[in-house]
């Protein structure tokens, strides 16, 4: 990226020194660089007028003695290239020391103990930009930024950036030096629309519904800093317990609901990156800047903060547990039970399985598994997306024992109705009766008005009384205490 040294870093003897003429000279030189017309080129001599035309537009602009001495004899010790500090992190730091001062670096200790921070494969790997080559490369901001600025065809490139928006991250994030290949992920049929868009993003002060939403202007964007922060993210190693938030997501905003009644939609408080502490921390409070009414949502689209609000008569437990804290531990999965707390992400993301995160999927709706949304009859098998969490043998499988399919107490035997015959007997999908995240009139994720469905439903004391398209009503008992 930058010259070799002039100097290994040492002091350099009064004999050895360039003279002052030869630097001006040197300095002048040194104003080449990257070039307005092609981006990413070498800041060399043989480059004029490159480092002038970025600098001008950058944070930076005028600035050259923060960074650089201008006479070396002065200097007890020279170190590579002028800078005034042995280290470029170091030499950032004495300007970028107070956390979160205008955007998204919460300090040297938060960044020290990301992977970007402490990694050693934390290292630019070129072509374009060359690789960085220097032997203390890895951990250092020069990794993603240039204190000069670049610019490209487009203009000057935000946030002294190598390369635009997410093109930055997936240099590294396409499966090497990172191990993560979210490159190809981005590249699904089904995706964040991350790479179909430029612009939009405007960076860590986006604070309002508008900055996400699709009036006054559509700046619908999913950039990887709008779920993950650079300078503060880590790798928590494993899936966090219920709905906790994955350290991954540490140091972005998000919104917190106050729910209230049934069907009404919740208010919402805007929580700055900066603020890490505020609890809770849960993963749908992110995913709700852009998938709730806090924003405005594209027409048709799920407004989730409604959907999903406790006080509806069925949920998913995604904010709070289920309503149904007695069903049998048979009816789940190993893993999952009645007072289990799911989250956004152990439906959606990759399909590969390996990977964590709403990056892309070969499924619709950016789901892990297949999904039947379809009331057509078709057989359901046992790697529908509903049965990573719900017992195939206890929902879908006739020929399961009758214990097993005891577990749900809307499974009468086979023969005479239940989970069981419809979905397993009779192939109806679990579309057919219910909706996925959570309905603000009817209990039990219940849906009326597809075909085949249900037309309507009641419920009782004791049981309840549904009337579908496929046969006539039918009155049944039930213990809902079970």
């Amino acid at each position: 990226m930058h010259e070799p040294p002039l100097h290994p870093g040492r002091a350099i003897p009064p004999s050895r020194r360039v003279p002052a003429l030869a630097r001006l000279a040197l300095a002048a030189l040194l104003l080449g660089g990257v070039t307005s017309a092609t981006p990413r080129q070498l800041h060399t001599p043989r480059d004029p007028g490159g480092i002038r035309t970025a600098l001008a537009a950058s944070p930076h602009a005028g600035a050259c003695e923060q960074c650089h001495t201008s006479h070396g004899e002065d200097e007890p010790t020279v170190y590579p290239n002028a800078l005034t500090s042995p280290n470029d992190n170091t030499l950032c730091d004495h300007c970028h020391a107070t956390a979160w001062a205008g955007g998204s670096f919460g300090g040297d200790l938060l960044y020290r103990g990301t992977g970007h921070g402490s990694s050693t494969r934390m290292v630019w790997p070129g072509p374009q930009p060359p690789a960085r080559i220097e032997s203390d490369a890895p951990t250092k901001c020069l990794n993603c930024h240039d204190p000069h600025g670049w610019t490209d065809a487009l203009g000057e490139i935000p946030e002294l950036e190598l390369l635009r928006e997410e093109n930055t991250c997936l240099t590294c994030h396409d499966g090497s030096p990172a191990s993560t290949d979210i490159s190809t992920e981005m590249h699904k049929p089904y995706r964040h629309p991350t790479i179909d868009y430029t612009g939009r993003h405007t960076g860590p002060g986006e604070s309002q519904p508008s900055d996400f939403g699709i009036a006054p202007l559509n700046n619908r964007h999913a950039e990887c800093e709008d779920c993950h922060n650079p300078h503060v993210s880590r790798d928590d190693g494993t899936t966090p317990a219920g709905n906790d938030a994955s350290k991954l997501t540490l140091g972005v905003s998000r919104v917190t609901v106050l729910n209230g009644a049934a069907g009404a939609p919740p208010l919402y408080t805007f929580v700055p990156a900066s603020d890490t502490l505020t609890a809770p921390n849960a993963e749908y409070q992110l995913c709700f800047k852009c998938h709730s009414s806090w924003t405005t949502q594209p027409a048709g689209q799920t407004d989730f903060g409604l959907v999903l609000n406790p006080a509806n008569p069925s949920f998913h437990p995604v904010e709070d547990v289920g309503r149904n804290p007695l069903v049998s531990p048979l009816a789940f999965t190993a893993g999952w039970s009645a007072s289990s707390l799911t989250r956004c992400g152990s439906c959606h993301g990759s399909d590969f399985g390996t990977l964590r995160g709403p990056h892309g999927s070969t499924y619709p709706n950016l789901l892990r598994a297949r999904s039947e949304t379809s009331p057509a009859q078709s057989a359901m098998t046992s790697d529908e997306l509903c049965f990573s969490c719900h017992a195939y043998d206890v929902y879908a499988n006739p020929n399961a024992p009758a214990m097993t399919q005891s577990a749900s107490r809307f499974n009468a035997p086979a023969t005479a109705g239940g989970h069981a015959f419809h979905v397993g007997g009779q192939q109806y999908p679990c579309y057919s009766c219910h909706v996925t995240h959570g309905s603000t009139t009817q209990p039990f994720l219940l849906v009326t008005g597809r075909i085949p469905g249900i037309i309507s439903f009641t419920r009782s004391a004791s049981g309840g009384t549904c009337t579908p398209t496929c046969h006539g009503t039918e009155t049944y008992t039930t213990n809902y205490a079970h």
